[in-house]
């Protein structure tokens, strides 16, 4: 199936259910059973100690942008004096109970009691490895953060202040801040019987400092140029590197370290950071091996004459980025 002509459309629903602007649907569980059937996972840890922060964190920031990859895809964005957390999960497991899905290898590198203030959740869709209702209920009953989610996806969010958005929809966190949800290639579940009846994508903040897109979980598509197209180049993107083997099966749906370099200069990222690696082993890919691999595609673009600044800070250490157009 192709997708719309129009990169901008909003979001498509069959039969009740979201697909993505290739057409791409994840359906059925054939392609599941294969691939459980076939499995060869790489090593991990059982247990993923993390490095100190290099620095305590500040309770607001002003003049740049400050971020912080606590693990998996929870960031915080702290900006404009304005507090920012993406995909907030402290949970042991990504699933349904203890015991069920996939078990935490890394621990958050900032405690939950130490977070600053949170004045706004982005929250990119349903996937247990992203929402996490017990952190969620917890920000509630601590800050009463607006959560600004996709279509659908406020339903399963025990909160009180939830903006649910289309893609390319674009909501004002403040009068100089905005958040527009933009396509991803993904999909969602959270159950047997809900896959892809809620939206899933990732946002592009706009902000005084400089612009900032978060990719939450996605494969590699037509929506990395669009998203540049809209917005123009990025100071600050955060890409996912990880879960990305088997690729007859996670490509579509999980953007490889190739990928993700390729991406970074299709947006003209100023600075990128990696995500959505070395917190939850939930594919084939070892522990370690994304980065390794990440580390050869920068070194081919370095032997290419191509700089990019692609860092890796340790879970918990403060990125201070100061846009270059500022």
């Amino acid at each position: 199936m192709n997708g719309p002509a129009d990169p901008f459309a909003p979001a498509r629903r069959i039969k009740g259910r979201f697909v993505n602007a290739s057409g791409y649907a994840q359906n059925g569980v054939l392609p599941v059973l294969k691939w459980f059937a076939t499995r060869k996972p790489g090593l991990w840890p059982k247990h993923i100690a993390n490095s100190a922060p290099a620095a305590p964190l500040a309770h607001r920031h002003d003049e740049s942008i400050r971020v912080t990859v606590i693990g998996h895809a929870t960031v915080l964005i702290q900006v404009a004096g304005m507090n920012i957390l993406t995909d907030p999960v402290w949970a042991k497991w990504a699933g349904p109970l203890p015991g069920f899905g996939v078990k935490r290898a890394r621990p958050p590198a900032i405690a939950f009691d130490d977070l600053p203030a949170i004045d706004v959740v982005l929250l990119s869709h349903s996937h247990y490895d992203h929402l996490d209702r017990a952190a969620l209920a917890a920000l509630e009953r601590r800050d009463a953060p607006l959560v600004v989610t996709g279509l659908e996806v406020g339903q399963v969010v025990p909160h009180g202040n939830v903006k649910e958005l289309d893609w390319w929809e674009r909501h004002p966190l403040r009068d100089d801040i905005a958040a527009t949800y933009v396509p991803a290639e993904h999909f969602s579940a959270r159950g047997p019987f809900d896959r892809n009846v809620t939206l899933w994508g990732g946002f592009v903040l706009e902000t005084p400092v400089g612009t900032i897109y978060f990719a939450g979980d996605t494969g590699d598509g037509a929506h990395i140029a669009a998203i540049r197209e809209r917005f123009g180049p990025m100071t600050l993107s955060l890409l996912p590197i990880g879960a990305y083997v088997p690729a007859w099966f996670m490509a579509p749906i999980h953007m490889n370290p190739h990928e993700a370099v390729a991406a970074t200069e299709i947006l003209q990222s100023q600075v990128t950071l990696p995500i959505h690696y070395g917190t939850f082993p939930l594919a084939d890919d070892a522990y370690g091996e994304p980065l390794r691999v990440l580390e050869d595609a920068l070194k081919a673009r370095r032997e290419a004459g191509i700089d990019l600044d692609f860092r890796v800070p340790q879970f918990g250490e403060a990125v201070v980025v100061k846009s270059s157009g500022a």
